[in-house]
Order: structure tokens, then C-alpha cells, then sequence
């Protein structure tokens, strides 16, 4: 997964820079496409056998349009993109991923984790500070794509290493939301990034709140 992931992001971020001035240049500055790399720390309650692990790497990618305010160079942006959560659990493993509440079993595990893929509307206010910093400030709301569980470990008890994989897992919510702010100079930017909607439906399953940090980059 790790070395899929790497070689995603460097596809995706190579495709952004190859296409970037070109896009630059037809749009005049009005359109924004970036590129996210972050790490997910879920501020959600306990749950029964459902520890994660403190790294817990996702991406995202967008493209949004720019409204100019007034005369300034500041922006109010709107937009379309994609993002995609990895929950690494710590020695235990989603046992039943089609009952009304999920169940975590506890096992030795070399990995395990939950995916969930998400369709974003973000909308955002940046500010230009000097010309080459700039502050941004934003929300978005996400839609549900798919999802999916994998654990490789010794899960049944038999001694033998299984690899179980599912997918459409039940008990999520189909809308979140979220708030995000951004630091930048020139097209690096910091940012941070909490979600207010618990990624799955009361009672039926953990609390998963997550508070994003990571790097972007905004090729144009």
C-alpha cells in the first residue's frame, strides 16, 4: 500500500507540474488546481477494540474556480476534487463489516485498516498577504465515493496468516463536512483540516473525527 501510494502521489503531482503552466496561461490566474498529502488523528470517543496508529496517510487532489473581491487580489474560490482516508488499526481488525454495528476483533495483525474515498465541494477565501504569501481559509462538504476494510494477519485463529478484504462497508455516513485553513508561499502551502460529521452513523460504529495536517502543492 505504502509504495502504491508513493507512486500515485508522484504520478499525480509529475502530471500537475507537466500540465501547470499551460493551464496557467489559458485560465490567467482564474483557475486553482492542488494537489494534498496529509495524516489523519481521529479526535473521535473510544471504541471497543478500535485503536489507530498515529500515522495514518491520505491524498487529495481539487480544482477550483476564482471570483476576484473587489479590485483586491484576494479570492473567493469554489470547486470540485477528490480525497481518500486510510484508519490503520493497531492489532485488531474489522471482523464484521456488514452488521448494523461494526465489530473489531482483537488479533496479531501486520496490517489493517479501514478506506474511505470521498467526492469534495470545498469553497475557500484566500488572502494575499505579499505577493508570493498567501492565507486561505475554507469548509467543504464530501460525498461518499466508496469504501472498503483489509487486514493480513492471523485473524481466525488457525494459526494461518489470512489477507481478508471487503468492500461497501455498512454503517457510514453518506455526507461529512468539513473546515480547513492553508498557509502558502509560492505554490507550497501547510495546512490543517478538522471534519465535524462523524464518518459513521450513530451507533453503528466508531467515532471517527479526524484532524488533518499536511502539505500541498498548488502548481498554478
Amino acid at each position: 500500500m505504502k509504495k502504491s501510494f508513493l507512486i500515485l502521489s508522484t504520478l499525480m503531482l509529475l502530471s500537475f507540474a507537466a500540465n501547470a503552466q499551460l493551464i496557467k496561461d489559458r485560465t490567467n490566474g482564474k483557475v486553482t488546481m492542488g494537489f494534498d498529502l496529509f495524516t489523519d488523528i481521529n479526535t473521535g470517543d473510544k471504541y471497543e477494540n478500535f485503536n489507530l496508529r498515529s500515522i495514518n496517510q491520505g491524498f487529495g487532489t481539487y480544482l477550483t474556480y476564482n471570483f476576484p473581491m473587489g479590485e483586491s487580489k484576494h479570492t473567493v474560490s469554489l470547486g470540485a476534487g477528490a480525497s481518500f482516508h486510510n484508519y490503520y488499526m493497531k492489532k485488531a481488525w474489522l471482523a464484521e463489516p456488514y452488521a448494523y454495528a461494526m465489530t473489531f476483533e482483537q488479533a496479531e495483525t501486520k496490517r489493517s485498516k479501514i478506506a474511505l474515498a470521498y467526492f469534495d465541494i470545498p469553497m475557500e477565501l484566500n488572502f494575499r498577504i505579499v505577493d508570493k504569501f498567501k492565507i486561505s481559509f475554507g469548509a467543504k462538504v464530501s460525498f461518499l465515493m466508496g469504501s472498503s476494510s483489509k487486514v493480513i494477519g492471523y485473524v481466525y485463529g488457525d494459526g494461518h496468516k489470512w489477507e481478508v478484504k471487503n468492500n461497501s462497508l455498512n454503517g457510514l455516513e453518506s455526507i461529512v463536512y468539513s473546515a480547513f485553513a492553508r498557509i502558502g508561499y509560492r505554490a507550497v502551502n501547510i495546512f490543517v483540516g478538522y471534519q465535524f460529521t462523524n464518518s459513521f452513523k450513530k451507533d453503528r460504529g466508531p467515532e471517527i473525527l479526524p484532524f488533518s495536517i499536511g502539505i500541498g502543492i498548488r502548481p498554478f
